[in-house]
């Protein structure tokens, strides 16, 4: 039996290639976007999107048009296992590989710097090719 059913059902195959996970809300859906580590050159994806509706509750007819309608949703439970089996996944995660705060934020700036750069070497070309 796996540590992690939801993710499994889902169709989450390396899960300890995971690198990190983002969640946002985009009208009636959650999505979840998981992203992975994956060495230079590989063909596999370096993350996944999964989208998730929201269900609403039994709500009488006079009050679905009130505002507190809206923030009556109801999150996916696949949605919520799935974040509890990425919590975990993280917390043992961190108990193997403690990450330094600092490293951290000095790894993500380098690759920001790196985004930022290619994209706009992208932005000059095509630029350039306009003329």
């Amino acid at each position: 039996m796996s540590d992690y059913p939801t993710l499994e059902k889902m169709g989450v195959k390396s899960v300890d290639s995971i690198d990190k996970y983002t969640v946002r809300h985009q009208g009636d859906t959650d999505v979840l976007k998981i992203y992975y580590k994956r060495p230079k050159g590989s063909l596999l994806s370096r993350s996944k999107k999964f989208s998730f509706i929201r269900g609403r509750r039994g709500i009488p007819l006079e009050v679905r048009n009130a505002k507190a309608f809206e923030q009556m949703d109801k999150i996916s439970p696949q949605l919520v296992a799935a974040l509890e089996e990425l919590k975990k996944l993280d917390a043992r995660r961190k108990e193997v590989d403690p990450v330094d705060p600092k490293a951290k934020f000095l790894s993500d700036l380098d690759h920001l710097e790196k985004v930022m750069t290619a994209k706009m070497d992208d932005i000059r070309r095509q630029i350039n090719e306009m003329e």
